[in-house]
């Protein structure tokens, strides 16, 4: 009792009332029987409980009645629950559930009566010292203002200032606490967090964790050049639970230690408190320069190829944590079967990335080029206008918002990562239908996301498929999907950068949509030039191109550079080599079910 109390009144400083009242509550948490007794006393109303209380205490009812405020001290830190208005006086001082946790970790403690003992477990349930990083603060070069954020901390470190805030967002695994345990080790300053779990390993609900952060500013007021780290910040602080704003406000005002504020999803929280933070930076799933580096080091004991590696290291939705988990768990892999635990790996992979609604496209190692099949050329590309001006054009506006559209195969997707190699910028590639989200806003999140993360690295954004999203709106039924729409629109207004979407079906995108293109670049088939041209790349016999008759030629206007590349797998699959008759029948085959539209499939079961 006299170590956990000589602690609290050290770090807290209460008056002589308060003082009083937390005795008192301490007493009711040790001997609970002793509340039955105040229910004896028969006294009610708040105004005759606090005037008998104040008779016990020797001290002015206005001073108790002050001391039980919801503003007070005790009470605003809830290790006092404040008393409503009609409180009895056996209910008047009522133990908060951080005071009932205090109390149990000074009994638990084994030298009970040792206040150095007491007082270090304290610390350990409120704000324990955290583990050391796992990566140097060099591994985070990629972060925005990083160097900013350092020197803000440690001008605030020196010069003892308070109210300094910093929230680090991102989907979870992108190194929000690593890079705060950096951040702490390169300024040399001691990083205490605010536990999640309580003494019993009990989860801690947001507002307790919130009271626990009070509380820590007041332990650590007097230890220089401390650091608070608060984690899951969007459970403490959500739309929902109506905190008080002057609360709130008043904790990130008066913070002495700075405090380092995590969120996996800021969405979850009020935009009140939100513009209380002088920086808010987000953690994306992008790993570049050293980060990928240093990941390519955690893999390196996997066994699978290095090949596997080096590109496993690069993938944007790589992060530390999923680093850490094939480093784990390919511990476990036969180390003589390289391809099959790269397989088992990329498993394993998909099923995370899929449960945090991530991608399902995790092939690491893609299959090489067929060696038959030649790589991409731009005279094979039959366009309106022609390239060579739509190039130009991007050259000379610097930014540029570009519709590829055309049949498929036509060569959209492959010109504008040829582009982008030209431009020499970086290339990201975004499916339409990976927009869509499960839940109202996550759609509008990834639309966000898609155009932040392009801006940043400078890089040619292509949307693929554009008309799994940006459909006509007058055909929508829900809300959500005019507001989807409305929201591309406003990004694709702000973003400055080069942007192409491609679509088989031109006449279904909104017509909203398709004016704020720059350019309409429509792709067509191949004329018979040009089929002649890819012809004489493809088949082994190339010297019997130039006989092939005029009229068959003329037959097929329907071919497109990947129906070519499709009929040329196709004949291999069958391990068959595509001479140029075998090819030109399956070009003739590829086109008819291509203008046909469907495939005519055999019903039942065939043996």
């Amino acid at each position: 009792f006299e170590p956990l109390l000589a602690s609290l009144v050290h770090y807290l400083k209460p008056n002589m009332v308060e003082l009083k009242l937390l005795i008192f509550a301490i007493l009711l948490v040790k001997a609970p029987q002793g509340r039955q007794a105040l229910r004896e006393l028969d006294i009610n109303e708040f105004p005759n409980s606090v005037s008998a209380m104040a008779r016990a205490f020797q001290e002015s009812p206005r001073e108790v009645a002050r001391a039980l405020d919801e503003n007070a001290m005790l009470c605003q830190i809830r290790l006092l629950e404040p008393p409503s208005r009609n409180t009895d006086i056996y209910d008047l001082v009522e133990a908060g559930p951080l005071l009932h946790q205090l109390v149990m970790v000074a009994d638990g403690t084994e030298s009970g009566d040792d206040e150095q003992h007491v007082e270090q477990a304290l610390f350990r349930n409120i704000c324990p010292v955290g583990p050391p990083p796992e990566h140097r603060i060099g591994d985070f070069k990629g972060v925005p203002e990083l160097q900013l954020m350092l020197d803000y901390i440690s001008e605030a470190l020196q010069t003892k200032a308070r109210g300094r805030n910093i929230l680090l967002h991102g989907k979870p695994g992108t190194g929000k606490t690593q890079l705060a345990r950096a951040m702490a080790e390169q300024l040399g300053a001691p990083l205490y967090e605010v536990p999640t779990r309580d003494a019993t390993n009990s989860a801690m609900t947001g507002r307790i964790r919130l009271d626990a952060a009070k509380l820590a500013q007041m332990f650590l007021e007097d230890r220089l050049g401390a650091i608070l780290l608060f984690d899951e910040m969007e459970d403490a602080f959500r739309k929902e639970d109506h905190l008080a704003k002057g609360w709130f406000n008043q904790l990130l005002e008066e913070n002495q230690a700075p405090v380092i504020w995590i969120s996996n999803d800021i969405t979850r929280v009020d935009p009140a408190f939100l513009r209380r933070f002088d920086f808010i930076i987000e953690l994306d799933m992008s790993a570049s320069g050293r980060q990928a580096v240093k990941f390519r080091e955690e893999l390196a004991g996997l066994p699978v190829s290095g090949d596997w590696i080096d590109q496993a290291a690069k993938k944007p939705w790589m992060t530390p944590a999923l680093v850490h988990n094939l480093a784990r768990v390919g511990r476990f892999l036969p180390p003589r079967q390289l391809l099959r635990n790269e397989q088992r790996l990329e498993a394993l992979l998909r099923q995370r990335l899929r449960a945090m609604r991530e991608t399902d496209s995790v092939k690491v190692l893609k299959k090489e080029k067929e060696p038959d099949f030649p790589a991409f050329r731009a005279q094979w590309l039959t366009t309106t206008p022609s390239l060579r001006s739509v190039e130009r054009l991007v050259r000379k506006e610097g930014s540029a918002r570009l519709c590829l559209y055309g049949p498929p195969g036509a060569g959209k997707t492959a010109y504008a990562e040829a582009l982008a190699k030209r431009l020499k910028k970086p290339f990201i590639l975004q499916s339409g239908s990976d927009l869509l989200g499960m839940f109202v806003g996550e759609t509008e999140k990834r639309i966000a996301e898609m155009f932040d993360k392009a801006e940043q690295q400078g890089a040619v954004l292509l949307l693929d498929e554009a008309d799994t999203f940006l459909y006509n709106r007058g055909t929508a039924v829900r809300s959500w999907e005019v507001s989807s729409v409305n929201e591309f629109m406003v990004r694709l207004e702000r973003f400055d950068g080069v942007f192409l979407a491609t679509t088989n079906r031109f006449d279904s995108l909104d017509k909203a949509v398709l004016r704020r293109f720059q350019l309409k670049v429509k792709f067509g088939y191949l004329d018979p030039s040009q089929l002649q041209d890819i012809l004489r790349a493809c088949v082994p016999d190339p010297e019997n191109v130039g006989r092939i008759d005029p009229q068959w030629l003329a037959r097929l206007d329907h071919l497109t550079p990947g129906l070519v590349r499709s009929a040329t797998q196709s004949l291999r699959l069958r391990g068959l080599q595509p001479r140029l008759a075998r090819l030109l029948e399956a070009l003739e085959k590829e086109q008819k079910e291509q203008m046909d539209g469907v495939v005519s499939r055999p019903i039942g079961f065939s043996v």
